[in-house]
């Protein structure tokens, strides 16, 4: 049964602390290191185990047309090229049966790398020049001694115990070649090739799924059989051998590509971990962004409710990075979620600069009345926020929200550049929003004793008439 994430539960695991006893997908370890499979528990700081793609790996039984178009890959199909070809223009000589089965050693070579190369977690075939490298051309006569000592155990097992026994033994043999297939790739070990034991062991470790594997294996080989009967039965030989060729060596890379890819799917249960290498992958730098690394850290600490050490983190990075727009929304999600008025009243006004620049003055309305109701006496100290905060909650209706922010505001902030801005903002609210001509009236003659010089004094009379008339005002736009 897969593993997943303790804290997401849809995403696969990638990494296990034996210590927590806690499994944790790649968003929880975005500065672990997968290439070297090295990484540090969050919760303990213990060594993590990696799990490669044995969590989120697709079950081979499910990519069955995936198999099938693997040997499709151009350097596959040059070698099955070159098997089926090559030993028409050698001829039925001693020379064309000796490159017969040259060829035939280099399709064996090739086609346990392919074993050994998608149990790394390649789902593409290795490249064609493997099948001629050095590298590894022992398994040929490795796999020969194989099924010699195969035949000299079920020879010996009828000598011993007559048909039957033989014929136990033989059906245990072809029940347990994929097996030996395996761990001779892994391997490169005669002996622990045919061992029973290892075999049993392996099987094991698989359970059930290899007996789907065995089923699949058998149905290609009598899928191979039966085709190749058919040509040779139906077409001249001239034609019947390069194609028979063709699909033995077909139907070879699918079934080692299958044994490989069990390989990997069963990984864990098996003792080693591999990823899969082919996909996509994330750069170093992201890999090890602390900024990812903090956020995986306030995740995992909210779903374990730790809330005041979420809260450390976030006003710590704020010290680093007061202008930090994403660590301002967390630390207003968690505040506001955990009602924690206290902090709210002391980070209203970084939290309202982001409102402003997202130009969300609902969330603005809303913050501020919270914190007023709790503290009557709560007031912004700064002019700037409180101008940007009075236009956007203007177009938003809140009036009465305006005039507690710019109460006593030429008293508090009487250097304040755009102070007979805001009192227009001011007059705007009274006259448009509340009707209250009087109040609004004040303020115009205020604006036009204490800033004589300021660009509206030209437009103060008509705003003062149409006070006076009970007439909307319009500025033509927008303070």
């Amino acid at each position: 049964m897969n593993k997943h994430c303790h804290y997401h539960p849809t995403s696969p695991a990638k990494w296990y602390c034996q210590e927590c006893m806690t499994f944790f997908c790649k968003s929880c370890m975005p500065d672990a290191d997968e290439a070297k499979q090295q990484g540090l528990c969050p919760k303990c700081s213990r060594n993590l185990r990696y799990q490669g793609a044995a969590n989120d790996i697709v079950p081979f039984w499910n990519r069955i047309g995936s198999f099938f178009g693997y040997p499709f890959a151009l350097d596959p199909m040059i070698l099955i090229a070159v098997c089926t070809f090559v030993p028409i223009f050698l001829g039925q000589n001693l020379f064309g049966l000796l490159g017969a089965f040259l060829l035939f050693c280099v399709l064996t070579k090739y086609v346990y790398s392919i074993v050994e190369h998608t149990s790394e977690g390649h789902l593409t075939p290795p490249t064609f020049s493997s099948a001629f490298t050095g590298d590894g051309m022992g398994i040929i006569f490795q796999q020969i001694g194989v099924f010699i000592l195969m035949g000299l155990i079920i020879t010996g097992a009828g000598h011993l115990g007559g048909p039957v026994l033989a014929l136990i033994v033989s059906a245990f043999l072809l029940l347990s070649f994929p097996a030996s297939v395996i761990i001779l790739a892994l391997e490169k070990n005669i002996a622990d090739a045919i061992n029973p034991l290892r075999q049993l062991s392996l099987m094991g470790a698989i359970g059930w799924p290899y007996m789907v594997l065995y089923a699949h294996l058998v149905l290609l080989f009598f899928a191979l059989s039966a085709t190749q009967d058919f040509i040779l039965q139906h077409f001249p030989i001239v034609i019947a051998h390069p194609i028979s060729g063709f699909l033995f060596s077909y139907f070879m890379v699918i079934i080692f590509h299958m044994l490989g890819y069990i390989l990997l799917q069963y990984q864990d249960k098996l003792g080693y971990a591999a990823d899969i290498q082919d996909e996509e992958s994330e750069s170093s730098s992201m890999l090890h962004n602390r900024s990812l690394r903090i956020d995986a850290d306030i995740d995992i600490n909210l779903k374990e409710g730790r809330y005041d050490t979420v809260l450390g983190i976030l006003e710590d990075q704020l010290k680093k990075n007061p202008n930090s727009i994403v660590r301002r929304e967390q630390l207003y999600k968690l505040l506001w979620a955990s009602h924690n008025i206290e902090k709210l009243s002391k980070y209203a006004q970084p939290i309202l600069r982001l409102f402003v620049s997202n130009n969300t003055p609902d969330k603005s309305a809303t913050l501020l009345k919270k914190l007023l109701k709790h503290n009557p006496a709560f007031q912004l100290q700064d002019p700037e926020l409180i101008f940007q905060l009075i236009q956007q909650l203007y177009n938003q209706g809140e009036y009465r929200l305006i005039l507690v922010l710019v109460k006593e505001m030429h008293r508090r902030f009487d250097a304040f550049e755009k102070l007979p801005d805001a009192y227009l903002v001011v007059v705007k609210t009274l006259a448009n929003g509340l009707q209250q001509w009087d109040k609004a009236a004040k303020y115009l003659m205020f604006i036009k004793q204490t800033f004589p010089e300021h660009p509206s004094q030209a437009k103060l009379p008509e705003y003062l008439n149409a006070v006076a008339a009970h007439k909307r005002l319009e500025f033509g736009q927008q303070l």
